[in-house]
């Protein structure tokens, strides 16, 4: 699957997206901490469009593939200020529901591993 590569605000918004997907099971929980992180990193009148657009076409077999195209698209435009409270945000996030399922765990690892951590 060929895709442009988004900015790090996006990057960010749609692996917390697929990481909150993972399991099957979007929890309110995970919905929050993805508003925080959205109220927190993004500017004024942002355009989610292409990033809802491109995450309806994501299925679930392609989300570590996809998540290690993000994780690189936002190292490259990031600090590592910014990737350390990044991986804040994503730990939050697959620990919300009280539960790191297997898919979310993975996934979580990929992240790490993409950026050596």
């Amino acid at each position: 699957m060929y895709r442009s590569s988004f900015n790090k605000e996006l990057s960010g918004y749609i692996m917390l997206s697929l990481l909150a997907e993972a399991d099957g099971d979007y929890d309110a929980r995970e919905g929050g901490i993805i508003v925080k992180y959205i109220k927190e990193n993004f500017p004024q009148g942002s355009n989610f469009e292409d990033a809802i657009d491109f995450l309806a076409g994501v299925p679930p077999d392609k989300y570590e593939d996809e998540l290690v195209h993000l994780a690189q698209d936002f190292y490259s435009q990031s600090t590592d200020e910014e990737r350390t409270d990044f991986l804040r945000f994503a730990m939050k996030l697959v620990r919300a529901d009280e539960q790191i399922a297997k898919e979310e765990n993975m996934l979580i690892t990929k992240l790490f591993d993409a950026w050596d951590v």
